[in-house]
C-alpha cells in the first residue's frame, strides 16, 4: 500500500491522541504524497510547518510508522500541497447475542427520534475560535502568532452550542475571553516577529555577551536614552536578527499592548515606492510613527536611496523625540556605511552601538547542544566539538550543519557521533582545505575597514589606507606560505622590506592599541573560517 492509502489510518490514530480542536486546527489541513522514495506530509504554510514540527511531529511519525508496511521509507515534513485525505471512520460492530450471532435491532426512522452524531469538524465550524480565524487569515498576513499563545488556546476545547445555551453568563464570559484572545493574537501578528527568536533560545558567549545584556535591559525598559537607538552590527549569520527579535518577543510578553513592529529594510523601501505611487508619504510616516518599538533589519540597504533615507530620517526623529525605542542592525558600524546620509550616520551613533563577533569554540558547542535539546536529538559531546571545530564562520552555517547531521541521523537511524558527522558534512569539510590566497585576504581586510581593494593596492599613504594595507600584509605572512618578496609583488609590486615593516608595525600596535588587537583577532577568525 502507498502512503496515501495508509494515511487515513494515521489520521484515526491521531484523532484518538489529540483533542478535536487540535486535530481540526492542525492535522486535518495536512496533505500527503510520496517524493523520491520518501513519505511526505505537506503543511499548507510556513507557520503550520513550524508549529507541526514543534508540537505534533513526533505523534505523526509514530502513527505513520505504526501503520506503514515499509518502515525503511523516511517520513519528512514539507511546505506544499499533496493529496487531501480524510480519516476513515470504522464501521460500527453489530452487538452479539448470547449464541454469538448478531443481535437483531429495530430502527425507528422518525424526525423526532433520529439523531445524527455531530462530527468534530462540524462542531468546530459552528464554534470558530481565535485559532480558526487566525488560520484563515494566515495566508494573507504572512506572519506568525506566538507559539505559546497558540499552544495555550489549542489546549482549550471549543464549547458546543448545547453547552453554551445552558449558561448565558458563561456564554458572555466565553465571548469576551475569545475577543480578548483574538485581539492579542492580532497584535502579535502585526509585530511581524518570529516566535522562535527568544532569549531562551539564544546562547550567550564572548562574541555577544555585551549585546545580550543590553538587549535584556531594553526589553525591560525600552526608550532609555542610553540604549536609544540600539545599533547592532556584525558579519552575516552571527545572530543579529535573532537578538533584536528576542527584544520584541520579550517586550510583548511583558507588555502585550505595546505597539511593536519588526521590518527588513527591503520592506521599508517597498513601502516608500508604494507611497510614491499613491502620493501618500504622510500616511506612511504616520503608520511607522505609531509604534513604541521599531526594529529595522539590515539598515545598510537604504543607503544611496535619497527619498527612502529622507523618509526614514523623519520617522526616526519622531520616534526618538517621543522616547520610543529604535533598534537597527547592519553589517558594519554606522560611520562605515557607504552612501548613507551623514545626518543618519550621526544619529545612529547617539545611543549604544555594539558589535557581534564570530562565536568562539565553546559558544559554538553550546549552540549545537541547545539546537539538539530543542530538536530532541541526542548529540554526543565529541560530535558537538567535532562539528564546532570545523564550522567556525557564523551561527547560521553552524545551524545548517546541525540540520544536515540531524537529518542523516534520522535517515540512517544512527546516533550522532563523529563518524556520522563526518559523512554528513564531507563536502563542507573538504572545502575548508582550500589554500588561502592574497585576493581573499585583501578583500576581507578591505571590507572590514570600509575601503576598497584598489585603495590597498594603490600608492596612497593616508592613515585610513596604510593601516588596512599593513594589516593585510601581516595576515598574508601569517596565513600563507608565500615569501616576503612574493607578498610584496601581490601588493602592487612593493619591496619585501615594506612587508617586513608592515608586519613589525602591526605587531607593535597590537601591544599598545586595543582596536588593532581586536581587528587582528576578528580578521584571523574570519579568514581561518
Amino acid at each position: 500500500m502507498t502512503f496515501v492509502q495508509l494515511w487515513p489510518q494515521c489520521l484515526l490514530t491521531l484523532q484518538q491522541d489529540l483533542s478535536a480542536q487540535q486535530y481540526n486546527m492542525w492535522i486535518a489541513p495536512l496533505t500527503v504524497g510520496e517524493e523520491n522514495g520518501e513519505r511526505v506530509v505537506f503543511a499548507p504554510h510556513a507557520f503550520g510547518f513550524n508549529y507541526i514540527r514543534q508540537h505534533f511531529w513526533d505523534k505523526i511519525q509514530a502513527a505513520a510508522n505504526q501503520t506503514a508496511s515499509d518502515n525503511e521509507k523516511p517520513l519528512v515534513l514539507k511546505i506544499g500541497k499533496g493529496k487531501a485525505i480524510t480519516a476513515e471512520i470504522a464501521p460500527p460492530q453489530p452487538a452479539l447475542s448470547v449464541n454469538g450471532l448478531p443481535e437483531k435491532t429495530s430502527t425507528i426512522k422518525t424526525a423526532s427520534h433520529t439523531k445524527e452524531k455531530p462530527q468534530p469538524h462540524k462542531a468546530a465550524k459552528r464554534n470558530e475560535s481565535a485559532l480558526d480565524i487566525v488560520a484563515k487569515r494566515m495566508g494573507e498576513l504572512g506572519s506568525k502568532p506566538s507559539s505559546a499563545d497558540l499552544a495555550e488556546l489549542s489546549a482549550k476545547p471549543a464549547k458546543t452550542t448545547e453547552e453554551v445555551s445552558d449558561k448565558s453568563d458563561g456564554s458572555d464570559k466565553s465571548h469576551k475571553e475569545k475577543e480578548k484572545n483574538e485581539a492579542q493574537l492580532k497584535r502579535y501578528i502585526d509585530t511581524n516577529l518570529n516566535p522562535d527568536h527568544t532569549f531562551a533560545a539564544l546562547v550567550q558567549g564572548k562574541g555577544n555577551r555585551m549585546a545580550y545584556a543590553a538587549a535584556v535591559s531594553i526589553a525591560e525598559a525600552p526608550g532609555n536614552p542610553m540604549y536609544n537607538p540600539f545599533f547592532v552590527y556584525g558579519s552575516t549569520g552571527l545572530g543579529k536578527t535573532h537578538l533584536v527579535q528576542a527584544i520584541g518577543n520579550q517586550l510583548f510578553k511583558l507588555k502585550p499592548k505595546t505597539r511593536i513592529r519588526y521590518i527588513h529594510a527591503d520592506e521599508f523601501i517597498r513601502g516608500i515606492m508604494s507611497a510614491f505611487q499613491a502620493k501618500s508619504f504622510e500616511v506612511m510616516r504616520t503608520q511607522y510613527q505609531q509604534f513604541d518599538l521599531l526594529i529595522l533589519d539590515d539598515v545598510q540597504f537604504i543607503a544611496g536611496k535619497d527619498r527612502t533615507m529622507e523618509e526614514f530620517f523623519y520617522v526616526y526623529n519622531h520616534l526618538i523625540d517621543a522616547k520610543k525605542q529604535v533598534i537597527l542592525t547592519c553589517d558594519t558600524m554606522p560611520t562605515h556605511i557607504d552612501g548613507m546620509d551623514d545626518r543618519l550616520k550621526s544619529r545612529f551613533s547617539w545611543g549604544l552601538t555594539v558589535e557581534l563577533e564570530p562565536p568562539e569554540l565553546e559558544m559554538r558547542v553550546a549552540i549545537l547542544q541547545k539546537k539538539a535539546e530543542i530538536s530532541a536529538v541526542k548529540l554526543k559531546d565529541e560530535a558537538a566539538f567535532f562539528i564546532a571545530k570545523h564550522i567556525r564562520s557564523n551561527v547560521r552555517e553552524l545551524e545548517g550543519a546541525f540540520k544536515r547531521v540531524a537529518a542523516q541521523s534520522r535517515f540512517a537511524k544512527r546516533p550522532i557521533d563523529v563518524g556520522l558527522a563526518t559523512e554528513a558534512l564531507q563536502d563542507i569539510l573538504n572545502s575548508h582545505h582550500k589554500p588561502m590566497t592574497l585576493e581573499n585576504i585583501q578583500s576581507t581586510v578591505a571590507k572590514y575597514y570600509g575601503v576598497s581593494v584598489s585603495d590597498i593596492m594603490s600608492k596612497k599613504r593616508t592613515r585610513n589606507i596604510v593601516r588596512p594595507r599593513q594589516m593585510a600584509m601581516k595576515l598574508a605572512k601569517e596565513l600563507t606560505s608565500l615569501s616576503l618578496p612574493a607578498i610584496g609583488v601581490g601588493f602592487g609590486g612593493r619591496d619585501h622590506t615594506t612587508v617586513m615593516h608592515a608586519t613589525k608595525s602591526i605587531d607593535k600596535l597590537r601591544q599598545t592599541d586595543t582596536e588593532t588587537e581586536k581587528a587582528y583577532d576578528i580578521l584571523i577568525k574570519i579568514l581561518r573560517n
